[in-house]
């Protein structure tokens, strides 16, 4: 009688065997990332057509009129308006218009998350507790409406000496309401809503939420003097995604922090007509001011 061999794998073909499979995995990591990545950002996408919608039933019920950027420190703003529009009609009738953001009735809703209002590709915590500065404290948004570009000569400017001047030639800003007939430039080619998820690279607002705030408080003010602080726009003044700090670690004002995104290689913005692009950082930088501005009549095209 022959005694019958037992098969089994030997040392050297088992770590082989698990060699491969790791390779596997390392090239399949990749894809799958990209693949979340590419959902994320098609909802980001969708967030922003949603308030793209929000924006044109409001101006279909107001005269043409678009919401307004900041209508003074602690105001309602075009988030809080946009809300009836996106089916969230139950924070916005529990709201007083005629009282600022931070008192009753308005400030039981600091903490309450508009799903839309916040890009699914944020690092951290939608919502900031026991923060405090009490101007960081509440639900979040990851997107900012454009105010515009200061450009050489226009003297139709807020001054804000400790957040950074604010121009009147975006589709939002500070005390005014934008017609639908002022924008001269054309919906189709002025930029009106964008993602927004600055931090500084070290020292103050480096760390969560960074720079981004609450979307229920609208604006600042240190004093009359000094001028506001805009938590709900921002004037275009560096490219998406650019890599600059926050004063006083770098030059930035904080009117004039970059917009940009944890998306590779740019940002997603509502155009005025309710289209939503993908901008790349490396877009030219006078043609994104250009887009900024609604009257400038500089005939930059939205790129594809």
């Amino acid at each position: 009688m022959h005694a019958r061999r037992t098969q089994a794998f030997t040392l050297v073909e088992l770590l082989v065997v698990i060699a491969i499979i790791g390779i596997l995995i390392a090239l399949l990591l990749p894809a799958v990332q990209a693949a979340r990545e590419a959902a994320r950002r098609a909802q980001c996408t969708n967030h922003l057509k949603q308030m793209g919608l929000a924006l044109h039933n409001y101006m279909t019920a107001n005269r043409e009129c678009f919401p307004t950027g900041g209508a003074g420190p602690y105001r309602h703003t075009l988030f809080s308006h946009m809300l009836p529009y996106m089916e969230q009609t139950v924070i916005f009738n529990g709201f007083d218009l005629k009282l600022t953001t931070d008192v009753a009735p308005n400030v039981q809703f600091r903490y309450t998350v508009v799903p839309e209002y916040i890009c699914p590709s944020f690092r951290g915590e939608t919502v900031v507790r026991n923060n405090p500065p009490d101007y960081m404290t509440g639900a979040l948004t990851t997107y900012q409406a454009v105010a515009g570009a200061l450009l050489p000569g226009d003297t139709s400017i807020d001054k804000s000496s400790a957040y950074g001047d604010i121009p009147r030639n975006g589709m939002f800003g500070w005390k005014f309401v934008r017609r639908v007939a002022d924008v001269t430039d054309g919906l189709s080619n002025t930029l009106a809503i964008g993602e927004f998820v600055h931090r500084n690279s070290y020292g103050s607002f480096s760390k969560h939420p960074g720079n981004v705030r609450p979307w229920l408080w609208g604006t600042n003010a240190s004093s009359e003097s000094q001028g506001y602080g805009s938590y709900t726009f921002k004037v275009i003044q560096y490219s998406v995604n650019a890599k600059i700090n926050r004063a006083p670690e770098g030059p930035a004002m904080f009117n004039h922090l970059p917009m940009g995104s944890y998306h590779p290689g740019g940002a997603n913005f509502l155009v005025g007509d309710g289209s939503v692009h993908f901008l790349s950082e490396t877009l030219d930088l006078t043609i994104y001011r250009s887009l900024a501005t609604c009257d400038g009549g500089e005939n930059a095209q939205m790129p594809n």
